[in-house]
């Protein structure tokens, strides 16, 4: 659909992408404050830790896409952006439907919680972002639940109830691990390709 839209045959290029057990372990290291956790942290070992993983990454997509949107131009483009984005939403929505099913359960072989799980790497998430509260766990205080009304949050969201919007420098730092878009790590080890990517770079635009 994206060649489609771009008139274009070309293949296209990726960057190098880390999905290993130890990348994610390092996140929710970050998000308990220990070097390592023990045994460290596997999401590859469960089905509730393999869905935190996919629900992290798909929230990530979601709030770029939202970001993005007004800077498209473009009817097919808007058009192709807006379904991809939706297509996200539907599958952010059911992962954390799934986490939220097990919310006050433990997370084997750890005595926390889903939802103190939750907590702490969406504390990480926007230590790392460096843009305010954009991820939300399961259970937060009223301040931050659907219009200040309930600390339930399987749809997290801003007062309105409107989807948080991520932008280039925002995801960057998350993705790297390293709350620097200059400085590659974690998922993107070898960082990222592309003019947008090649300008924060030149800029120093961290």
């Amino acid at each position: 659909a994206i060649k489609q839209v771009l008139r274009s045959n070309l293949p296209f290029q990726g960057p190098q992408l880390d999905l290993s057990a130890q990348v994610f372990a390092g996140f929710v290291n970050l998000g308990f404050n220990v070097s390592t956790l023990s045994p460290p942290f596997n999401i590859y070992a469960n089905t509730p830790s393999f869905v935190l993983a996919a629900e992290a990454i798909s929230a990530f997509i979601v709030q770029y896409y939202a970001g993005i949107i007004p800077s498209i131009v473009g009817d097919e483009q808007r058009q192709l952006v807006a379904g991809i984005g939706l297509n996200e939403a539907a599958a952010f929505g059911v992962l954390r439907t799934i986490l939220n099913d097990g919310v006050n359960s433990t997370v084997p072989p750890y005595t926390f919680t889903m939802a103190e799980l939750t907590n702490r790497t969406s504390e990480v998430v926007n230590r790392l972002g460096g843009c305010g509260v954009k991820d939300e766990g399961l259970i937060v205080p009223f301040q931050l639940g659907a219009e200040n009304r309930t600390t339930s949050n399987v749809v997290p969201g801003d007062v309105n109830s409107l989807a948080h919007a991520r932008f280039e420098r925002e995801i960057l730092r998350i993705v790297f691990g390293t709350g620097n878009a200059t400085m590659p790590g974690g998922l993107f080890p070898d960082g990222f390709i592309g003019a947008l990517y090649q300008l924060i770079l030149n800029l120093k635009l961290s």
